[in-house]
């Protein structure tokens, strides 16, 4: 296993256990793929880094924990983002008009435990007839995660805006966050608009640890 940090004396003979531990089990090793990474070390030790040349969303460096190599530098850094959707189409509610999932805008994906999640959306929001007080929540759909948010409009209000909220995950499990969209009446239709232009979109990011690695 990688034995941390050494200085040689002078005259002092290079063992093979001296190089495998102080110079190959701490080196930064580049490889093509994943999978050529799990192949080329198949017996890695805690804090191994290495780096995966794939040209793709892959390319990265990942870290060792101990039973698993993970995207990122490591457990106390942000992740980067880990899903993205974006519409260019509208979407609208039917009679009765209360509640509406925008499934267009529905990330799934591997959560690890005690991460914090941000998600991000963009949309172009109307409501019409009704009482006003029209929802957008991010919501986790599935186990897992705590926290989020809510947006309360206006049903007059007609205009492209950007909502953000906060989860904390709770357990390593596969999870779905979606936008999700609810009236104080069955009588208020509400239609989130998009063009090319103006697209719709959802973007979840890692942003750090809740806790301790799990």
């Amino acid at each position: 296993m990688g034995s941390g940090f050494r200085t040689f004396a002078a005259s002092e003979v290079l063992t093979s256990s001296n190089v495998q531990n102080y110079l190959m089990d701490q080196a930064v090793t580049v490889h093509g793929s994943t999978a050529i990474l799990g192949t080329a070390i198949p017996s890695p030790e805690a804090g191994m880094v290495a780096y995966v040349d794939s040209g793709d969303s892959s390319e990265g460096l990942y870290t060792f924990n101990g039973s698993t190599w993970r995207k990122g530098p490591g457990w106390n850094a942000p992740w980067g983002v880990m899903g993205y959707l974006r519409s260019t189409a509208s979407k609208a509610t039917t009679s009765p008009h209360t509640t509406f999932q925008t499934t267009d805008l529905t990330l799934t994906f591997a959560a690890v435990n005690r991460r914090i999640l941000r998600v991000t959306s963009s949309h172009g929001h109307y409501a019409n007839g009704g009482a006003n007080g029209v929802a957008i929540n991010h919501f986790v759909n599935g186990v897992g995660a705590s926290g989020g948010g809510k947006i309360v409009i206006n049903t007059s209000l007609s205009e492209t805006f950007i909502f953000q909220s906060i989860y904390t995950t709770t357990a390593s499990a596969s999870i779905t966050i979606a936008a999700f969209h609810a009236a104080s009446s069955a009588n208020t239709q509400i239609t989130d608009f998009a063009n090319s232009a103006n697209p719709r979109w959802i973007m979840v990011e890692d942003v750090g640890p809740s806790g301790a690695p799990a």
